[in-house]
């Protein structure tokens, strides 16, 4: 499993580590330093509710990732994570002008934003979901 090798003061390895408990972590290190980015740039909090997954957690009920998710860290490097705090409308409009992510939900009744840099995509794909 990949070892943090970028300064990342306010995310720690527990928190970006799947949560099944197989304790696979495998982060791409320019997410993690455009996620250290955008906390700088908000200047407040946030909390990871979707870290890096297995992908046997991935297919689970309690997540219905779909199959090629961004936050797989299986055979590949997560370049993805869920985050809330107060304020998701802040989060979303935020990193949509950041240019630091070009995958940004914000999923309203859920209560998080999903931050993705997904190489394959070209342009950008925000969205609001009830």
């Amino acid at each position: 499993m990949t070892q943090i090798t970028v300064p990342i003061k306010n995310f720690t390895k527990e928190e970006l580590t799947c949560r099944c408990g197989c304790g696979r972590y495998n982060y791409d290190t320019e997410f993690l330093i455009r996620l250290q980015a955008f906390r700088y740039m908000l200047n407040i909090g946030l909390i990871v509710t979707g870290p890096g997954r297995c992908k046997k957690h991935n297919a689970s009920p309690a997540v219905c990732g779909v199959a090629n998710s961004l936050h797989i860290c299986e055979g590949k490097a997560a370049t993805a994570a869920d985050v809330t705090n107060s304020n998701c409308e802040n989060i979303y409009k935020k990193a949509c002008a950041s240019g630091l992510f070009n995958e940004v939900i914000w999923y309203k009744k859920k209560n998080f934003v999903h931050l993705g840099l997904d190489r394959n995509q070209k342009g950008n794909y925000f969205q609001i979901k009830p």
